[in-house]
């Protein structure tokens, strides 16, 4: 069975960067994240990148996003100052993300945004501001 979503963790920074592919799953999603919170490189404080452009969410309904959202706070949390871009290339990721990010904003202090451009993305985990 091919794995739908990986995560990588910069041991300098601690950015993580979750690439999703083909058909996501929200147990999928949640399984990789919690593994994610497990490894030996995890900083909650680190920023993360999503990149979603090739995957496909057919399966989430609202539902299923806010059980992603508890899953982050119940496992990561989201400490002042972390930001998470989530990199999409469909209108339906992007309305999923948008919603995701509108949710875990509202019960944290954590700053996400959504892009469809990664180059936009890095440069704000990197400090600077979107356009």
């Amino acid at each position: 069975m091919s794995v739908p979503i990986t995560t990588s963790i910069d041991s300098r920074t601690g950015l993580r960067m979750h690439v999703g592919a083909g058909t996501l799953t929200p147990d999928e999603l949640e399984s990789a994240l919690k593994d994610a919170y497990r490894q030996p490189d995890y900083r909650p404080e680190a920023n993360s990148l999503c990149d979603l452009r090739e995957a496909r969410v057919e399966a989430f309904t609202g539902t299923e996003v806010r059980r992603v959202v508890d899953t982050v706070l119940k496992h990561r949390g989201a400490p002042p100052g972390t930001r998470t871009a989530i990199v999409v290339g469909r209108d339906l990721v992007y309305g999923l993300a948008r919603m995701f990010s509108q949710q875990l904003e509202a019960e944290s202090p954590s700053d996400v945004r959504v892009f469809r451009d990664m180059d936009e993305a890095m440069a704000w985990l990197e400090g600077e501001p979107p356009e």
